[in-house]
């Protein structure tokens, strides 16, 4: 039947290319037979498709989005991972849900409130004002944006288009325009615990991850609130005291 399976990543800065090539030989290891794609501003080397992009935005959110384009037609169901994730054991299941006739997959937020939780810092009101006002409410499901899997119809490519526009209007976290995107246009969305998307540090109420491991801020170039879009001169000034405090040993390595 020919490839018609795929994993997706994006990795700008040295820390989330060191995160990638991590979560890289995990897939080598753990899922063989499914080719990997990395975007970045140059090779890692060992990926088996590799896409030039510009490094426009610190955190490579509007790259992220830019999945369903990407990649390869062929591709009918994608994985996308978060470049700070390790593949720890099977997880074909993101794969087989959409051959089921899933359009996206997904799991739930890690933080204990599953409520929406973006942010409320003054950074985040406007966002956040936008979000009830789009939804009528923030009591809604909190979705955690670092691993999804999608099928390839008019449907997602509609979705994707919609969630690449909402996180232009603010530029910043991508879970809020996630949100709107799916209330927008609505897809056959499986969400899975997060037993599928084991954050050590906020899960410490699963005992049994399932096989994929997601280490926050790791793949960062910057630390603290970024105040404003992640594209702006302001949150590359943030990266470039970041690399400073770095590179004169005050920093995280």
């Amino acid at each position: 039947m020919g490839v018609t399976r795929g994993i997706y990543a994006v990795a700008f800065g040295d820390p989330a290319r060191r995160c990638a090539q991590r979560m890289l030989q995990s897939a080598r290891c753990h899922l063989p037979e499914i080719p990997v794609m990395i975007c970045s501003t140059e090779p890692l080397g060992g990926e088996d498709y590799f896409v030039p992009r510009p490094d426009r935005d610190i955190g490579g959110r509007g790259t992220k989005l830019m999945a369903y384009e990407l990649t390869p037609p062929e591709w009918q169901t994608v994985l996308y991972l978060d470049a700070d994730t390790e593949i720890v054991g099977d997880i074909r299941l993101y794969f087989q849900l959409i051959e089921d006739g899933w359009e996206f997959v997904i799991c739930k937020d890690p933080m204990r409130e599953d409520v929406a939780q973006l942010p409320r810092h003054k950074y985040m009101a406007a966002e956040l004002v936008e979000l009830e006002a789009s939804m009528g409410t923030l009591h809604t499901l909190m979705l955690n944006g670092g691993v999804w899997s999608f099928a390839r119809n008019e449907r997602v490519a509609a979705f994707f288009t919609r969630w690449q526009a909402e996180w232009q209007r603010h530029g910043m976290r991508d879970q809020g325009a996630l949100l709107r995107a799916l209330y927008a246009d609505p897809l056959k969305v499986y969400i899975l615990g997060n037993e599928w998307n084991f954050f050590p540090q906020y899960s410490s109420r699963i005992t049994k991850p399932a096989g994929l491991m997601h280490y926050p801020g790791q793949a960062r170039r910057w630390s603290g609130q970024i105040p404003g879009r992640l594209d702006s001169q302001v949150a590359w000034q943030h990266v470039r005291q970041w690399l400073g405090a770095n590179v004169n040993g005050r920093g995280r390595r």
